[in-house]
């Protein structure tokens, strides 16, 4: 009995080896794709839903621009409709990770049924670092961090932090699913989000 359950732990040991010691083939990243997803968002305990579409464009290995249409809503009595657009540069760091660096800015602008908070406006502007890390030959790792300062009609101008993580896993070489936490705190409001969405590249 002690024998066949030494031959079962060097018989796992030898799977997990072998799978550890597998090549990662080195693949670039595009930067060119659509893609949709949704996400429940906490707004300091206020639950939030919400929905978008968007893509990518690389004009060159070097630059590529951003953008995406999306709706989100906090209540039966207030949603924020949103277009942002941003341009970014990715730099190769290793064979299997790049760093991209992304200025975005995004509009927002709410539709209630209170007057107070119709047509209320917030601009935000990001600047933020991300890697991308080849996992495995099909599964992609994420890093992201950033400064956001923010402009909205119901209060002061902020300035805070984001931070974000995921995860992407490529059921073909040309279509993948995502999943990704985030959390931002600017000024007095802390956000935190989690988000899946589907991506097609080409």
């Amino acid at each position: 009995m002690m024998m066949l359950n030494k031959q079962k732990v060097l018989l796992a040991v030898g799977i997990l080896g072998v799978i550890g010691a597998s090549p990662l083939y080195a693949k670039d990243f595009s930067y060119t794709y659509v893609e949709g997803g949704f996400a429940d968002v906490d707004i300091d305990n206020e639950d939030a839903d919400y929905i978008y579409g968007g893509g990518s464009l690389a004009l060159d290995k070097n630059i590529f621009i951003r953008g995406s249409l999306g709706n989100l809503d906090v209540n039966k009595n207030l949603e924020f409709d949103t277009v942002s657009i941003g341009v970014g540069h990715p730099m190769r760091m290793s064979e299997r990770s790049d760093l991209v660096l992304a200025l975005d800015y995004s509009f927002a602008e709410s539709d209630s049924k209170n007057p107070a908070f119709d047509n209320v406006d917030v601009d935000t502007l990001t600047g933020s670092a991300m890697t991308r890390t080849w996992l495995t030959n099909n599964i992609e790792g994420n890093l992201m961090g950033g400064l956001a300062y923010q402009d909205a009609d119901y209060g002061d101008s902020d300035t805070g932090a984001v931070l974000g993580a995921g995860i992407r896993v490529y059921v073909v070489p040309q279509f993948s699913v995502g999943a990704n936490i985030s959390r931002s705190f600017i000024g007095d409001l802390d956000t935190d989000e989690i988000g899946v969405n589907a991506r097609l590249q080409f």
